[in-house]
């Protein structure tokens, strides 16, 4: 009889890591059921489970050129002037919303009232905010120190800036470029040199 050697690969299974005898056309025992299989066996034959080498599987395959994109930052600028005009579009892009902002400190982003028709300084209802959960006084924008700042006022449905749900009442930098969520409504936000 020949005798080969393989490591045992299941340290739990075994109190070590120790090398093994094999009989000649046989690999490891199967550490569920420690019956013998054929060599060559992927899967044991008699419980099913894996008998492959499972570290040299899961290894991170190593890339050749993984800094392969430009150093170019992914966000606008957060500067804001009053020679900035605030410009809201749906992120399809087919409604436009211009806002004047020379004189702005605070504005409101909502809905107008059907009620009483009271509307916000900056009136989602073209944008179907109703019907996409937008609330009445959904979020306000912040002018201070320079840039402008996003808030949610404690909406039902929450506001999103870039995928993150804001914390209501704390306010977060707005940048050029931003996505925010009102409800379901997404809006881009961009900033133009007038």
């Amino acid at each position: 009889m020949v005798v080969k050697y393989a490591f045992n690969t299941y340290p739990h299974r075994s109190h070590s890591w120790a090398v093994q005898p094999v009989r000649e056309g046989f690999v490891n025992k199967c550490p569920n059921c420690s019956r013998e299989n054929t060599a060559g066996a992927k899967i044991c034959q008699y419980c099913g489970t894996l008998l492959l080498d499972t570290k040299e599987q899961s290894a991170t395959k190593a890339l050749e050129n993984a800094d392969f994109e430009e150093n170019i930052p992914k966000w606008g600028t957060a500067r804001f002037s009053s020679r900035i005009t605030l410009i809201v579009t749906t992120d399809s892009g087919e409604r436009r919303l211009t806002v004047d902002t020379a004189n702005m400190q605070e504005m409101i982003v909502g809905r107008e009232d059907p009620d009483t028709h009271e509307a916000p300084e900056i009136d989602l209802t073209p944008f179907g905010a109703q019907d996409k959960g937008v609330s009445r006084r959904h979020a306000a924008i912040l002018r201070k120190e320079g840039s402008l700042h996003v808030v949610d006022l404690g909406s039902y449905n929450g506001t999103f800036l870039n995928g993150q749900r804001l914390i209501a009442e704390q306010p977060r930098v707005l940048r050029d470029g931003d996505d925010v969520r009102l409800g379901y409504l997404v809006v881009r936000v961009s900033f133009e040199r007038t």
